[in-house]
């Protein structure tokens, strides 16, 4: 696995046409020709559409691409070009691992069950409470609302402290950024 300092990241990212690879790369989950590519980058460069572009515009782009963007793409092992068939395509390593924007936190979810749970226990109080069910009914409203404030503030702090651990261990993509 390849490991991108932040200046690299910087450096790739600097350049809207290396932008705009990885993104039409990624949005097409396949490999791409050079020839189509350069047609999408010089459509969103000029805000006309692909039919639109002259081959001249077309051509332009083609040349820095070939030339320029993707061999810094390949070093960074980003792309990888094929020169015979001239087609494009984000490394089996980017498509599995993804590039920082593109990779996900895995415990989000797990933290997302502990909020709805804790708002189904908080909707339970509050219905017993107002239907006056014996056992809820001795909390009050005034228990609710401390129990519910306490719960959240439980889970809170429990979240920041499990993603302050993680952002340690460089594990979050927009972290690794500005550390």
């Amino acid at each position: 696995m390849t490991t991108r300092s932040k200046d690299d990241l910087f450096q790739i990212l600097s350049n809207s046409r290396r932008r705009y690879i990885i993104y039409y790369l990624s949005q097409a989950d396949e490999e791409l020709s050079l020839k189509e590519l350069a047609t999408k980058i010089a459509a969103a460069e000029s805000g006309t559409p692909e039919s639109e572009i002259t081959s001249e515009e077309r051509q332009r782009v083609y040349i820095s691409l070939y030339q320029t963007h993707l061999p810094k793409l390949e070093d960074a092992d980003i792309a990888a070009y094929d020169e015979d068939e001239r087609t494009v395509v984000l490394t089996n390593e980017l498509r599995e691992s993804g590039f920082f924007w593109m990779e996900t936190t895995e415990g989000s979810s797990g933290w997302l069950r502990y909020y709805l749970a804790l708002t189904v226990a908080s909707w339970v109080l509050a219905v017993g409470v107002w239907l006056a069910v014996p056992a809820v009914s001795l909390l009050g409203w005034a228990g609710v609302a401390l129990a519910v404030s306490l719960g959240l503030s439980v889970l809170v702090t429990l979240q920041y402290l499990d993603e302050r651990e993680e952002s340690d261990d460089g594990t979050h993509g927009y972290e690794m950024l500005v550390e």
